[in-house]
């Protein structure tokens, strides 16, 4: 058993779920951090293939000094819970996390602890290489997201794309202020952001800290509508994760102390309210009517604009 003299401020988490073709690379990477001890936590959330006997051949043998503490769930339990497990296991006050498909740089965690130490923010995120299945290096969209251009509140308040999420890292007090990621239908990227915005405390390093396999992570899912049916399938999936991201954000800026007529406050209570809408256009006549009830103008809108977009997609 190895013994460490100091508890490692920082916790890199490997989350992995079926990533066999990939996850040798991803946690090699990890181990291979340089710079002061880390707590690398890899985390298996009850994978069908081999991942997890990939995870114990990558990690047999090592001999470095970061901490080693290797997990895997009974049963699958999805993202936001494996996440929610895996920081009440972590020890570091700064988690980085990183999923089965995606390579760190050796330098991402001592680079990232540099930026905490020097600034002092609840959250990083940085740049990143996109790579394909094949590990060749593709274009990318994702500085597009909103937190490449403002991290203002207000503006940041309604957005579904605040940063590449991949590439975060979060102070635990994000945790310990606000609680648990609530909703089982959203990512980390939706929630985490957001409230070290509320605080003003976001940092972006400006260098790529990893290698991002485009289009194959848990959180993406096929483009591909092949009928009416899966393309409202689709839509009500998105539309429920919409309104649990905007639910989770309101209560989110309660906690930070917003008051309710803050404009962060009203541009998301109508955004939820639209979407909410939009929703009962899926949802029985009795749904619609008890929205129309209340909010008459709103709902009308809504279910007429979701109408037309399913129209036009049939």
């Amino acid at each position: 058993m190895r013994v460490y003299a100091l508890k490692p401020r920082c916790s890199l988490i490997v989350l992995t779920y079926n990533q066999q073709n990939y996850v040798y690379d991803a946690v090699k990477s990890a181990l291979a951090q340089t710079g002061e001890p880390v707590e690398i936590i890899i985390s298996d959330d009850a994978s069908t293939d081999n991942t997890f006997k990939i995870i114990q051949y990558a990690i047999k043998g090592y001999k470095g000094s970061n901490k080693i503490v290797v997990n895997r769930n009974k049963k699958n339990m999805g993202l936001i819970p494996h996440i929610n497990k895996i920081v009440g296991i972590a020890t570091g006050e700064i988690i980085i996390p990183s999923y089965g498909d995606d390579i760190s740089f050796p330098n991402r965690s001592s680079r990232i602890l540099a930026e905490f130490n020097k600034y002092n923010p609840l959250f990083t995120h940085s740049l990143a290489i996109p790579i394909n299945k094949n590990g060749e290096k593709v274009k990318s969209k994702y500085t597009n997201a909103i937190f490449f251009k403002t991290v203002n509140p207000k503006d940041i308040s309604t957005s579904l794309s605040h940063y590449l999420g991949a590439s975060g890292a979060w102070h635990r007090d994000l945790f310990e202020k606000y609680g648990p990621i609530r909703s089982e239908a959203i990512y980390d990227d939706h929630i985490l952001g957001f409230r070290a915005a509320l605080e003003k405390r976001v940092r972006l390093i400006n260098e790529p800290l990893l290698y991002y396999r485009e289009g194959v992570g848990i959180s993406h899912s096929r483009n591909t509508i092949l009928n009416r049916n899966k393309n409202q399938m689709s839509r009500k999936k998105i539309l429920r994760q919409t309104v649990s991201v905007y639910t989770e954000r309101l209560e989110d800026a309660l906690n930070f102390g917003l008051e309710y007529d803050d404009p962060v406050i009203s541009q998301l209570e109508r955004a939820l309210t639209r979407n909410i809408s939009r929703l009962s256009y899926y949802q029985s006549t009795a749904r619609k009517i008890k929205l129309f009830t209340k909010n008459p103008i709103v709902t009308l809108k809504a279910i007429i604009d979701e109408l037309l977009r399913d129209l036009r997609r049939r």
